[in-house]
């Protein structure tokens, strides 16, 4: 089996878990008022990863298949670093299962988007608190370990806070070779990802024909919903639209459409 078969293998059941944990959720069977993301859009479904390590047999599956991502795409990495703080747990499994170090972001409050780091002044009033934990060396290839991408804001400002601890430390030719996440949610990551410079290393991406793997599992109103809206979610802007679904959701009527 290749590669690539082997990847739309573990995607699919990488989806298929995650529904059955009730890591992604809908609003049909979750929450009937969905659910407004950081972005300020709506959305009839959502992936909550923050539990996945409450669960023995799915976060083993993570740290599996996650492992299995970054030998087959990632040979050359040679330090992990989990984001704070969903993906500080990925990233401690990775390192144990591929034998890596392994360091971590802090959270920094307050910071939203890699501009409010400044130039520098986040290192400067943090004092001696790192920014980036871990024992980072000349040679250095990192790879940032996220469970899953939608934006890049997160992302962008891990690679700053890196940068600037690095500077901080002198250690130099360490560079960041990607962001490797569980799931992609949109296109807009993976352009920013590419305009800053890192690979972005995904196990799926959720787009409308990933949602047919959960064919069996999810209802076919759930598929069907969750595939309009990743193909264009504009329309689930509208409020009426909205109070239909919630008024649906409500009424019970995905509980015998599976």
């Amino acid at each position: 089996m290749s590669w690539d078969e082997r990847k739309r293998e573990l995607g699919g059941e990488l989806l298929r878990r995650l529904y059955a944990a009730g890591v992604v959720r809908t609003w049909l069977r979750d929450q009937p008022d969905g659910w407004e993301l950081m972005s300020g859009a709506w959305s009839p479904f959502y992936v909550n990863f923050r539990d996945a390590p409450a669960d023995p047999e799915l976060f083993r599956f993570l740290v599996d298949a996650g492992a299995e991502l970054v030998r087959e795409e990632l040979p050359q990495a040679t330090q992990l670093v989990g984001l704070a703080a969903a993906g500080v747990p990925f990233a401690a499994g990775l390192a144990y299962k591929l034998g890596l170090p392994m360091g971590y972001t802090r959270k920094l409050p307050g910071v939203r988007r890699v501009a409010d780091l400044g130039e520098g002044a986040a290192a400067e009033s943090y004092g001696s608190h790192r920014l980036v934990e871990g024992a980072f060396r000349p040679g250095d290839r990192v790879a940032l370990v996220d469970d899953l991408v939608t934006g890049f804001d997160s992302k962008e400002i891990a690679l700053r806070q890196l940068e600037l601890e690095l500077e901080r430390r002198g250690v130099e030719d360490v560079r960041t070779e990607a962001v490797v996440v569980f799931l992609e949610r949109g296109a807009e990551a993976r352009r920013r990802a590419d305009a800053a410079g890192v690979r972005l290393v995904a196990l799926l991406t959720l787009d409308a024909d990933a949602v047919a793997g959960l064919r069996g599992a999810a209802s076919e109103r759930e598929l069907e919903v969750v595939a309009a809206y990743l193909r264009d979610p504009a329309p689930f802007q509208e409020p009426a639209r909205r109070a239909e679904l919630a008024a649906e959701a409500g009424a019970g009527a995905g509980a015998g459409s599976r």
